[in-house]
């Protein structure tokens, strides 16, 4: 799915922009609702940008000092928050990087000492204004490895918070008594015992964290996978059981990417066989970690029991470079976390942070998300729980930007922009069951998938559209409501098939940088992660409860109604969609005036003449869900046309012998002369010499109200004609038909005609001229002028394709875009193509999966037509290691085009042309579509260029589609 997003040929209904006009708060960037992109109704807040993970010269392997880490990540890159995490070790220097006077201290004093105060000390001068700081630590959790904890209490920063993380400490690391005060360590022990060695003694600090500052502290887990047998998803469940709302997430999108192993992800596997352990769990995906990266992995399975578990990003910044070495990013070069918050206070972002309200981005790939599920006017955002009820529609609302430009540069840190706008080619929708918590103790408790998990839709430039404001907006109509589920979102700015970098969708393992000259390696590092860009979103959980077949009918019963029917003079809308899932089927049970038909959901109003009685109608209304189904009855009264006079003048007169117009006419046609003939002001018709094979007749006829084919919404101008033929339905040269009309002065008339085999008028045109309209036809049928209002577009009236797309635009299967142009120099995709050819042939909307591998991947919008074309033989796809794939967002291909028109030639009973045609760029033309290249061209489906080359490899434009399908439409005599 990768074509314009406004490409409104082939754009479902489903999608659109309505996000704002759904009645939903949109929470955007502080940014964002300065540009008025937020609704004036949104909750009160803002997003703001973080992190939680960098070091200063407080960390013994860091190389930056306190004031430049800030200066970096809260003014250069502009980041709203930032929450220290010197290592919880020893500290032998200062914020500047000089050694501590007398030795090493524990980190927790050096924060007291240096860190905290100097923080205070720029503030207190100016600096970082409106930017909140704060002093956390990152924590060797026993038996495992890294987690950042902080300690708020009620006021950060303050002597006694500082205590706190002393006390911390000493009594959840292996650090000397020594270095403790030894009043404190006298009142610790009374009080808690030690724990610093095993999985248990990380359960007890986290339940010390619990008992003490339950509202106010925080343990996210970083690099989680980093080292090989660190963690069992075990591990994680006992950390979110002891303190849900204090171990709350982990560091899914990785620190240290300036690594020559991606994150410092530097596990040992095997590239020619990856799979042949499991040490491929220990890489790093896209930047991102296994866990997380891996669709109905380890935080699927978590998000799987229901638990708000999170995943965010961060700098883990050490240094950037320093002589042949490199870690990681300035905090918020490249990664940063937006979370939606009520203040800007400490305690306000980990509320924020706690709450799942937040996303996670690299490289800048956007700078703002809002995504949310809505239940009618019910809804929820990330982090959220929706409740909703068995059967109800569910509607997705995704909203997004990229910003300009971000912190791409080239050669790195050079002040040298790489000039590349950041730009997301996808978001994927990604959707698992909820079942409920696992037992700790049974099998479940150690499974660390989630086999529900799978990318329920994949969206593209296609399926937004884009605001005044620059926002990006997708609508999208979920599985109506069944079972407990949450969705998640992933963006990126590649493909799907990117070679080493993505497969069908999901990132590839990041191998190791291994260029030897240190310069020539930076860059190529930074060029590699900035050209492999992801964002992922926290989950919203939808809970739906239990709702009988049997009170969804009486439900949809007591609220079901038609309005006033007791005087109709239009067509009525019938409802086809009830409570919670219930659907609505209607039929006229007594309509002796033939007043009511019934189509595609409307009660198609057809008023008796002037002078006639009023009609009653009876329309049923079944209601059914499962094995439940109830009806309703509703009485309609038709109105009558009124009839007409001139104020004040006498009655017509009536002749003696009133003359009665014909209603038909038949002539003799030679297939060497042709023929013409005439109803006077009705019809005038000329068959040219050649159009029949042998002699016979043709002629037309005005039908009677009884004998025309239902006219539906459409408004006609004139009587409704068949044009009949005893020499062949079908004719070998069109016919010319002229017919009179009604002029109206809103709408313009067109010639449709009446196709039995699809049960439906078929948009012909036709070149009005005055009171007549004078269109081509190739085969006997019903005809009828009708009114309809066509849409214009401003650059199609000097495309040589626009007598092509003028019929498709009436037959209502392709449109322009929203400002009011065609653009038909577009290319087009495989799912917009096989969109535009079962729609113009009318091929019934085929339910369920395609058969193809990459069902997942074809767009919501075009899979019933994909399926129905692949039914009808006309679609085959690609063979592929995992079965034929599609390839929806692949440009097609002229060699593509014409093998499925030659297929669609044969389905319809043309005889295939012979393979005579011949072009200069015939040597480069594939075996498999040379044949049918060949057909096409010879039945006028397909020609080359004016240099003889047909060029199979080129793809199709839009004005070339509807050349394409028009042809083929001719060929059908459609």
């Amino acid at each position: 799915m990768k074509f314009n997003k406004q490409f409104r040929m082939l754009l479902p209904l489903s999608l659109s922009a309505g996000l704002l006009s759904t009645g939903l708060a949109v929470p955007l960037p502080s940014a964002a609702a300065a540009e008025g992109g937020a609704d004036a109704g949104a909750p009160q807040g803002q997003w703001l940008t973080g992190e939680f993970h960098a070091h200063t010269f407080e960390s013994d392997d860091a190389q930056s000092s306190l004031e430049s880490v800030l200066d970096h990540g809260l003014t250069t890159n502009g980041l709203d928050f930032l929450f220290l995490a010197d290592h919880l070790r020893y500290s032998k220097r200062d914020d500047t990087g000089a050694d501590i006077p007398g030795g090493p201290t524990p980190l927790s004093k050096g924060l007291l000492d240096y860190q905290v105060p100097k923080t205070k000390e720029l503030q207190a001068a100016g600096k970082y204004a409106g930017k909140t700081i704060f002093s956390g630590f990152e924590w060797d959790i026993p038996s495992h490895e890294h987690g950042s904890v902080g300690i708020l209490t009620g006021a950060p920063g303050s002597d006694a918070a500082l205590k706190a993380a002393n006390r911390f400490e000493y009594l959840f690391t292996n650090r000397d008594a020594s270095w403790f005060d030894p009043a404190d360590v006298a009142q610790w022990e009374a009080g808690d015992d030690r724990a610093y060695a095993t999985h248990a003694d990380s359960l007890t600090a986290i339940d010390w964290l619990k008992r003490n500052y339950p509202d106010t502290s925080y343990m996210i887990v970083n690099h989680p996978s980093r080292g090989v047998g660190k963690y069992k998803i075990s591990d994680f469940r006992d950390f979110n059981s002891a303190a849900p709302d204090i171990a709350f997430g982990f560091e899914g999108m990785l620190g240290n990417q300036m690594e020559p192993d991606r994150g410092g992800y530097n596990t040992a596997y095997d590239p020619a066989d990856p799979t042949a352990n499991d040490n491929y769990k220990n890489r790093s995906y896209g930047g991102v970690d296994y866990m997380v990266a891996k669709v109905g992995g380890v935080w699927d399975a978590l998000l799987g029991e229901g638990r708000r578990f999170w995943n965010f990003a961060n700098s883990d910044y050490h240094f950037k470079t320093i002589g042949t070495n490199s870690s990681g990013y300035w905090p918020g070069e490249y990664a940063k976390n937006y979370v939606w918050t009520d203040g800007r206070s400490a305690q306000d972002i980990l509320d924020g942070m706690r709450s799942g309200q937040s996303f996670s981005v690299f490289g800048d790939l956007i700078d703002a998300l809002d995504f949310r599920i809505a239940d009618g006017d019910a809804n929820a955002g990330m982090g959220g729980n929706l409740q909703a009820t068995e059967g109800d529609k569910l509607t997705l609302t995704i909203k997004f930007k990229s910003p300009g430009t971000n912190h791409y540069e080239s050669p790195i840190d050079s002040g040298q922009s790489a000039g590349v706008k950041p730009a997301v080619d996808h978001v994927d929708l990604i959707a698992g069951d909820v079942t409920g918590p696992a037992e700790k103790g049974t099998a479940a408790y150690d499974k660390d998938t989630n086999d529900s998990t799978r990318v329920v839709a994949t969206f593209t430039s296609e399926d937004w559209t884009t605001d005044a404001n620059g926002y990006n907006v997708i609508t999208y109509e979920l599985p109506r409501a069944s079972k407990d589920q949450y969705f998640r979102l992933r963006g990126t700015n590649l493909g799907a098939n990117v070679p080493g970098e993505t497969q069908d969708g999901n990132p590839l393992i990041d191998p190791k940088t291994t260029t030897e000259d240190p310069t020539t390696r930076f860059n190529e590092i930074n060029d590699r992660n900035y050209k492999d860009l992801w964002f992922y979103s926290n989950p919203i959980f939808v809970d739906s409860a239990a709702y009988s077949d049997e009170q969804a009918v009486a439900d949809t019963l007591g609220t079901l109604t038609l309005g006033d029917a007791g005087a109709v003079t239009a067509d009525l809308t019938l409802p086809a969609e009830g409570k919670h899932g219930a659907s609505i089927a209607w039929e006229e049970t007594a309509d002796s005036a033939n007043a009511v038909a019934i189509e595609n959901g409307a009660a198609k109003v057809t008023r008796p003449g002037a002078g006639q009685s009023d009609a009653s109608v009876t329309l049923k209304a079944t209601v059914s869900r499962g094995t439940a189904s109830e009806t309703k009855t509703f009485a309609v009264t038709v109105k009558a046309l009124p009839t007409t006079s001139t104020p004040g003048s006498p009655p017509p007169a009536t002749p003696d012998e009133p003359e009665t117009p014909a209603a038909s006419v038949t002539v003799d046609v030679d297939p060497a002369k042709g023929a013409e003939g005439s109803l006077k002001d009705v019809v005038a018709f000329k068959v040219p010499a050649g159009a029949v094979a042998s002699g016979g007749k043709v002629g037309a006829r005005v039908l009677a109200a009884a004998e025309q084919p239902p006219l539906g919404s459409l408004q006609a101008l004139g009587p409704i004609v068949e044009l009949t033929s005893t020499a062949g339905a079908t004719f070998g040269k069109p016919v010319e038909l002229t017919f009179n009309y009604a002029k109206d002065s809103a709408l313009q008339p067109a010639v449709y005609y009446y196709n039995d085999t699809l049960k439906k008028w078929i948009f012909l045109g036709g070149k009005a001229d005055g009171a007549t309209i004078t269109v081509a036809a190739k085969h006997a049928a019903a005809f009828g002028v009708f009114g309809y209002a066509p849409q214009t577009f401003a650059d199609l009236g000097a495309s040589w394709a626009k007598p092509y797309a003028d019929r498709l635009i009436g037959l209502g299967v392709v449109s322009g875009y929203e400002d009011g142009t065609f653009r038909p120099e577009r290319p087009v995709t495989r799912a917009e193509w096989v969109k535009l050819l079962a729609d113009a042939l009318g091929l019934p909307a085929a339910a369920g999966t395609t058969g193809f591998a990459d069902d997942a991947r074809i767009p919501a919008w075009a899979k019933a037509q994909v399926k129905a074309a692949a039914d009808a033989g006309y679609v085959t796809g690609f063979a592929a290691s995992g079965g034929s794939v599609f390839q929806a967002s692949q440009r097609i291909t002229r060699a593509e085009i014409a093998v499925m028109a030659a297929r669609v030639l044969q389905a319809g009973g043309i005889a295939p042309g012979g393979a005579d045609k011949t072009f200069a760029d015939a040597a480069g033309i594939p075996a498999w579509a040379a044949e049918a290249i060949g057909q096409a061209a010879s039945a006028g489906i397909v020609d080359g260029y004016p240099d003889g080359a047909f060029r199979p490899d080129g793809t199709l434009t839009r004005a070339e589609a509807a050349k394409i399908v028009y042809a083929l439409l001719d060929a059908l005599n459609i």
